[in-house]
């Protein structure tokens, strides 16, 4: 009778399972309770997607055991993120995404609804007063350059350098001291240090097969070893993440004089909060915390692209370095306003960004009604997930998508940029859950790279390899290089 009951059960729960199946756009057949996730490697996830999406089309359902709608191609990421995107504007609340916070609904990154909207609205209010996009953004990029600069000059053997953590204590100062006011010095860097490889543990093991299961089966995180592997082992090392953080802004938060004018996020931050406003300790915790997850790590990694690129095709580095001299000269840094001068390096910028192709997974986007994203059918509730990465190495606007070619952004005078291929690159997402710094970003891009290129010649010591390492970012191989300075 036992066994009789148990046959009826698992053959009612497989018949729902299905008939749930039906409900989703069409995509690789999935089984009960692992869906497809057997059918996916340990590593590079985004190529297997990419491959499905020559299958099934731009949007079909992989079942992770949850099932996720995928939208591999523009336009269906344009429909869902811009023409409906307060319909898509929620987050999963599920791991791994929850990991990265100590409390639900807080902060920027994995909030949603009006807390989300007020943390934002907020957030990009204060970094507006502090001049992200103006003159004194600027001025703290070009003295974050010069310490990195001094760094590099004050290296005795040129002949073989890791710029790994110039590069990266360069970003790491532009966000830390619009966050705290100061910056960490190259010459006593540990805690800098630190704190980076927490970040760094926490992007390559976040994302695994194990851990999409706690999506579905919550449970799994008391089982032994496996519990272990898809949950403690990733929250002992975020919870560092998150004391550091804590520490950091409580110690600016001892230095608070509310009639003062701010000189920090976290002070003009504790300036807006007041009761009844839905800002809190919390959230500054919380938003201080993605920002400088967001604002470090994929900047410095995408320069340390742009370096390895330049190795790999020197010609493009010397004619971007001709281009900066030509315009700059040497007795400056380059600056913004030099920016609309130097299209061929923007063009460089944008193409290291389209072809290294380094953020293959955003965070997951939750459907809240019933609703038709270029005329498939997407239930309330569906997890979605825009590939980005398939957009930027398949767009029918990207010629020949697999060569390195910053002409591709320039029309044929070589200097007005082509704005039909620029609007398809959309390395930092679109809609309203697009990367909130992506102004700081892309300043910090320019003025970085065109400094580095302008100061030194970088030549490779042995052959360049363009292969990623996987994470949730995809960042280079370790290099070192040798510098010539130009000048």
């Amino acid at each position: 009778m036992i066994l009789v009951l148990l046959l009826v059960c698992i053959s009612a729960y497989v018949a729902y399972f299905y008939w749930k199946v039906s409900k989703y756009p069409k995509g690789p057949f999935p089984i009960p309770i692992f869906g497809n996730l057997l059918q996916f490697p340990q590593e590079h996830f985004h190529r297997k997607i990419d491959e499905l999406s020559k299958i099934y089309g731009p949007c079909f359902t992989v079942w992770m055991p949850l099932p996720i709608v995928v939208f591999a191609d523009y336009e269906h990421i344009k429909d869902a993120f811009i023409t409906q995107g307060e319909t898509f504007n929620y987050r999963s609340q599920l791991p791994p995404e929850t990991l990265l916070q100590p409390h639900e609904q807080v902060g920027i990154l994995s909030s949603d609804g009006d807390n989300w909207r007020l943390q934002r609205r907020t957030s990009l209010k204060i970094l507006r007063e502090f001049g992200l996009g103006k003159g004194l953004m600027e001025e703290q990029v070009k003295g974050s350059i010069e310490e990195m600069l001094e760094q590099l000059k004050n290296v005795e053997n040129k002949n073989d350098i890791d710029i790994f953590w110039p590069i990266q204590l360069c970003v790491g100062n532009v966000i830390n001291e619009t966050l705290f006011g100061y910056h960490f010095s190259y010459k006593n860097p540990e805690r800098f240090v630190e704190f980076v490889t927490i970040v760094s543990n926490h992007l390559r093991d976040s994302f695994n097969k194990i851990t999409l299961m706690l999506q579905c089966w919550p449970w799994i995180r008391y089982l032994p070893i496996i519990g272990d592997y898809a949950y403690y082992r990733i929250k002992r090392n975020i919870d560092k993440y998150q004391t550091f953080i804590e520490d950091e802004v409580n110690a600016q938060a001892k230095l608070f004089n509310d009639y003062d004018e701010p000189t920090n996020f976290v002070h003009a931050y504790m300036q807006q909060i007041k009761p009844g406003s839905g800002l809190d300790m919390k959230n500054l915790y919380a938003s201080v915390l993605d920002f400088w997850l967001a604002g470090m790590e994929t900047t410095s990694t995408s320069l340390r692209w742009h370096i390895a690129y330049m190795m790999k095709y020197p010609e493009i580095q010397q004619k971007v370095r001709e281009e900066i001299l030509s315009v700059v000269g040497t007795s400056r840094l380059p600056t913004m306003s030099d920016k609309p001068d130097l299209p061929y390096t923007q063009a460089v910028i944008h193409e290291v960004q389209r072809h290294s192709n380094m953020v293959p997974f955003l965070g997951s986007h939750k459907c809240v009604k019933d609703t038709f994203v270029c005329g498939k059918h997407i239930p309330a509730g569906t997890l979605t997930f825009p590939q980005i990465w398939s957009v930027l190495a398949n767009d029918p606007i990207f010629d020949s998508p697999l060569q390195f070619n910053p002409s591709r952004y320039l029309l044929d005078d070589g200097k007005t940029t082509n704005k039909a291929v620029l609007d398809r690159s959309i390395a930092f997402s679109i809609g309203k859950r697009a990367c909130v710094g992506e102004g700081l970003a892309r300043m910090e891009l320019f003025l970085i790279f065109s400094a580095l290129i302008q100061k030194y010649e970088y030549v490779p010591l042995e052959p360049v390899d363009l292969t990623p390492q996987m994470g949730t970012v995809l960042t280079s191989k370790p290099y070192h290089v040798k510098l010539i300075e130009n000048f």
